[in-house]
């Protein structure tokens, strides 16, 4: 029985660790002066709700949840423009230790707070949503600190996605 439990439980284990190879396989990367994004494929408000645990995993809170979809559908008529997104979202937060470290480094590292990770899927791509994060860039200095906040989001962003 105890022999049959084992096989049963590494069995669960190489399946996991191939849906996170896949899941992670079938992202894809994109990094840009501004900004890193991953495209994977799910449901948005699981992805979105994946992103936000992992905010939250790490001990930070959230401090601002913005929906620039509905803002962009709600200016729509004035601007003459329309979204591009089926759901787009952005989430605000700060590491109080990372930031104190970058600030004490740099006073003009105030830039970096709050730090921006978002989630969006374009109207037409149903069930492919990017995720991402604003680079923390201050004056184009890559210090140590600013390095750190860097890794801190790349982590955030692709825990999420396994």
């Amino acid at each position: 029985m105890v022999n049959t439990s084992v096989k049963l439980a590494v069995a669960a284990l190489l399946c996991l660790g191939l849906a996170t190879s896949a899941a992670m396989a079938e992202s894809q990367e994109n990094r840009q002066a501004g900004a890193v994004s991953y495209q994977t494929s799910g449901a948005f408000d699981e992805v979105l709700a994946d992103l936000q645990d992992e905010v939250v995993n790490h001990g930070l809170v959230i401090d601002y949840v913005g929906h620039v979809n509905d803002m962009l559908n709600r200016t729509a008529d004035a601007t003459g423009s329309q979204s591009p997104y089926a759901n787009a979202v952005y989430m605000h937060f700060c590491s109080a230790a990372l930031t104190h470290a970058a600030v004490a480094a740099d006073p003009q590292n105030i830039a970096l707070c709050p730090y921006v990770v978002f989630a969006y899927e374009e109207t037409g791509s149903a069930g492919t949503v990017t995720v991402g994060y604003r680079r923390p860039v201050v004056s184009g200095n890559e210090t140590s600190e600013l390095k750190a906040v860097e890794a801190l989001l790349e982590e955030i962003v692709t825990n999420s996605l396994q």
